[in-house]
């Protein structure tokens, strides 16, 4: 949740006492074993720079908005575009795939979730999408894993989603609204061209988790609010 579905639910709920407790997550980036076989070597992908979606592939995320920047980045061929995961639109990005002859972009089914952290620790950016229908507001929890690994965070929300303004002000990626694909497109090449600042970014997606979505800061917001009522 965020501080706008805060907003929405006093709007409709007055005189509740209420306040967001965000997710949280371990700070402890995974260690790969040495029988792992990389995803890069499976796939030869050894030299390019990946973005990375992982995750719900559906009508939530409007993966078209995705697949159309993973077209428009196919003149970059140091570029491609890794999606896995499940969902009603697995079908439409395959053959929006097959329609824009995209051979920078690879689908792959749904793993478990040990080898989903291990393929987040091989990739360079990650990717998530918003559908511009939605009207409430919310925090995929997808990108926690990006932040774990120290992955520079690249996407689209709706309009007003307050998502944006934590991404981008705590310079931890770039978010734009869905349906400015010119300037989603703008950031990607950044982000492809410039390995400093995907560092950098990663490195503040990285502090954003553990300022704001840590185990410890999650315990500490109940604490707080416990000894709030306690002195009530």
């Amino acid at each position: 949740m965020s501080d706008k579905n805060l907003e929405l639910f006093r709007s409709l709920n007055k005189g509740f006492p209420c306040e967001v407790l965000r997710n949280w997550a371990s700070l402890t980036p995974v260690s790969l074993p040495e029988e792992y076989v990389s995803i890069r070597q499976q796939l030869s992908l050894e030299d390019k720079i990946i973005f990375f979606y992982g995750g719900n592939i559906g009508h939530a995320q409007d993966m078209a908005n995705l697949m159309r920047l993973a077209r428009k980045m196919s003149v970059y061929p140091q570029a491609h575009f890794l999606f896995i995961g499940q969902g009603d639109e697995v079908a439409l990005i395959n053959s929006l795939a097959e329609k824009w002859c995209l051979n920078n972009f690879t689908y792959l089914p749904s793993v478990d979730q040990k080898l989903f952290k291990f393929i987040l620790s091989e990739v360079d950016v990650g990717l998530f999408s918003l559908s511009a229908r939605h009207s409430a507001h919310n925090f995929p929890g997808k990108l926690l894993g990006y932040m774990v690994e120290s992955l520079p965070i690249l996407g689209s929300v709706n309009a007003g989603n307050d998502l944006l303004d934590i991404i981008n002000n705590n310079k931890a990626g770039f978010i734009h609204v869905n349906g400015e694909d010119d300037k989603l497109y703008h950031s990607a090449t950044m982000l492809l061209t410039n390995a400093g600042l995907r560092k950098e970014l990663g490195m503040g997606a990285n502090f954003l988790l553990k300022d704001q979505f840590s185990v410890e800061s999650a315990a500490q917001a109940i604490t707080m609010r416990l000894e709030a009522l306690q002195c009530d």
